[in-house]
């Protein structure tokens, strides 16, 4: 018990940082996969994996080159799915694509040190309060943009034609919104690794989504269901000695598969 506690002291930082990333998931899910741009986290997760490799070939601290360079692809990736007749998932991964190829290049040819597994798997272990500060201005400032454009993200997100018919500025607001999820994402892949971090983005409003009669009840249920599985993934994660950001992803698709379930019986007892 007191070497749990001990590790959650230690792990402090990395928590908070974990939860305010999951409060920002269960925020920006319900635009994200109901518009259908699902893989943009996995896409991006892909921008960053280069963007931070290229920001330690130049400097100790990547990230603020990092971020630049995955908002830009963000909004790449918008711009070449709205004014091209590439679809928006081959445009996701024509740009992710290459940006990981160039990112294994760079790793190849660089003489820092770069740690390919907390990369990939992500490590709260080196989380200090920085990182918490840096999380916590990310979700304010998300919250803050989508409550400040609700009804317009709502319409943008069933029907973009409509929404521009309505004269919501759609180029601007579509373009704010993929910078932000761009900052989380490289925020996210610093904690949660590359690989772990578009799921995390999805499972809450899917699991959410079947239990959910508004709108607004995809950010409510999604918000619970999404704390109630970090704090359980934290502690299982250090029981069993396996990476945190894993056992979170599979506590969450238990809880979906036991959801959906439920749900099915359910409604052929009625």
């Amino acid at each position: 018990m007191d070497n749990f506690i001990l590790t959650l002291d230690i792990l402090k930082y990395g928590i908070i940082v974990l939860i305010l990333l999951g409060l920002t998931f269960s925020v920006l899910s319900p635009f994200v996969v109901l518009s259908e741009q699902s893989l943009i986290a996995d896409g991006l997760s892909h921008v960053s994996f280069t963007a931070l490799a290229v920001g330690m070939f130049f400097m100790d601290e990547p990230f603020y080159i990092a971020i630049p360079i995955v908002v830009v692809s963000s909004m790449l990736i918008k711009f070449i799915a709205q004014y091209t007749k590439i679809h928006s998932d081959a445009a996701i991964g024509i740009v992710s694509s290459v940006a990981f190829a160039i990112g294994l290049i760079v790793i190849k040819y660089s003489n820092s040190a770069i740690d390919l597994e907390s990369l990939i798997s992500g490590n709260l272990w080196f989380r200090d309060i920085n990182d918490v500060l840096m999380s916590g201005v990310v979700f304010l400032i998300t919250l803050i943009f989508i409550f400040s454009n609700y009804r317009a993200l709502i319409s943008l997100t069933f029907d973009y034609d409509y929404a521009r018919f309505k004269g919501v500025k759609v180029n601007l607001i579509s373009y704010i919104f993929a910078a932000l999820v761009g900052i989380f994402i490289v925020v996210g892949v610093r904690s949660i690794g590359v690989l772990l971090i578009s799921s995390l983005l999805i499972f809450p409003v899917t699991t959410a989504n079947m239990f959910s009669k508004r709108f607004k009840d995809l950010f409510i249920y999604g918000t619970i269901v999404t704390l109630v599985v970090i704090i359980f993934g934290i502690v299982l994660a250090h029981m069993m000695n396996v990476p945190t950001g894993s056992m979170i992803v599979l506590i969450y698709f238990i809880v979906f598969i036991v959801i959906y379930l439920i749900k099915n019986l359910l409604r052929r007892n009625t």
